[in-house]
């Protein structure tokens, strides 16, 4: 590999893969534009360095070159990825508003998170760790209740996602990490 380009975490699924996950989750979670209750939070760089990572393999569907996003590579090892994770990690911050058919798989989830119970069956939940302080819908998910065709499509697309093993094993260890947090004394502060 020559000098200068990152050595990414691998991944088993292909670029058709990844584009039948984007097109299975292109579909709102409200039958409204949920930004007009946020002014569009989660959508732009409400802080500065925010961004999220690409999960492996997902740099294909982009050219790296894209105007509206800045581009950072971060060793796995160092941040919090399971020990199966070998390289780099694409970390992508918000320019501004990126082109809604071009947002990467987590923003297209949210305000979903995948979840694998112990007996390792896969659904979806609210995402209260990323989303409790930014998104309406996570803070009041009875007022605003989700679109069941969005539920089903991420839930499907994650199914392909998790098809991967070291997505897998990314997915499982968040998971674990939800079942912590739901058994500590502050998570009925939020009504988590």
């Amino acid at each position: 590999m020559p000098d200068g380009v990152p050595r990414l975490v691998s991944s088993t699924l292909s670029k058709a893969d990844y584009r039948n996950v984007y097109e299975l989750m292109d579909t709102p979670p409200l039958e409204f534009d949920c930004g007009r209750l946020c002014q569009s939070l989660c959508c732009q760089e409400y802080e500065p360095g925010v961004g999220m990572y690409l999960l492996p393999g997902e740099e294909c569907m982009f050219t790296g070159k894209e105007p509206w996003l800045k581009w950072h590579y971060h060793e796995a090892s160092e941040h919090g990825f399971p020990p199966e994770w070998d390289g780099q990690v694409a970390f992508v911050v918000c320019r501004g508003v990126c082109p809604r058919n071009m947002r990467p798989v987590q923003c297209r989830t949210f305000p979903l998170a995948p979840y694998v119970d112990p007996a390792g069956k896969l659904s979806v939940c609210l995402d209260y760790l990323s989303g409790y302080f930014l998104c309406p819908l996570v803070r009041n998910p009875r007022r605003y209740r989700l679109r069941k065709q969005f539920e089903a499509r991420v839930l499907e697309a994650w199914r392909i996602l998790t098809k991967d093993p070291l997505i897998l094993a990314e997915v499982t260890a968040c998971s674990r990490k939800l079942d912590e947090d739901r058994n500590a004394p502050w998570w009925r502060l939020g009504d988590g």
